[in-house]
């Protein structure tokens, strides 16, 4: 039975939740761009406005809205995700993922008119200790996609990669605190080297990744 480790501010925890009976949840761009735009919105607090009216730009952010999690790196694939993550508010990463999912499953079960759970239990996470960790884990999230050969030599449109090979600009994820680690300590070896050239070889690393039960 997964247990996840507490949630302290300021640390960086690996999150993951996949489809209930390992079903699809997002089934076309329509439904990757709402959850994204469900990461955005949720990720702040006091929430002054409705999802509805953030999507349609009706009300911007208050000024005094703060972020209870910062996103480092995500990928969204068919029938799961991962999000790598830093808590940054007192129960902000399990206030987080409840308002993402239930808001979610609410929009998919209205949408193509189905009842009940929509992802398998509650998330799974792992707390990231060390700053190899961090960029294997990086690593692991953006690698996702590689095997999808209808994204084969393309940068995938649902992860945060392509933020961190391009100037383009995320509304919610910033890549440069990982960046920073190879410009600095590393400046022989860029990203783009870093995730497409090695695989992730390491058991002991790879059972941090993934629950075994999984």
């Amino acid at each position: 039975m997964n247990k996840n480790p507490p949630f302290a501010n300021g640390y960086y925890y690996h999150i993951y939740n996949r489809g209930v009976e390992k079903r699809n949840v997002f089934l076309d761009k329509w439904d990757y761009s709402r959850f994204l735009q469900t990461l955005d919105f949720y990720r702040k607090i006091p929430l002054s406005m409705k999802l509805s009216d953030y999507r349609r730009k009706i009300i911007k952010w208050q000024q005094d809205q703060r972020e209870i999690v910062r996103i480092h790196c995500y990928c969204l694939m068919p029938n799961h995700f991962h999000l790598l993550i830093q808590q940054l508010e007192d129960i902000g990463i399990t206030n987080f993922l409840k308002k993402i999912t239930n808001s979610y499953t609410r929009y998919f079960n209205t949408k193509y008119e189905r009842i009940g759970p929509l992802f398998q239990g509650s998330f799974k996470a792992k707390l990231i200790e060390t700053d190899e960790y961090l960029l294997q884990v990086s690593k692991y999230i953006h690698r996702n996609p590689f095997n999808l050969e209808t994204w084969k030599d393309y940068i995938y449109p649902y992860s945060s990669y392509r933020y961190f090979m391009s100037e383009e600009r995320s509304q919610f994820c910033n890549p440069d605190f990982i960046l920073s680690y190879f410009s600095q300590n590393n400046p022989n070896l860029d990203y783009r080297t870093f995730i497409e050239e090695s695989e992730i070889d390491d058991p002991i690393l790879y059972d941090l990744f993934i629950d075994p039960d999984e």
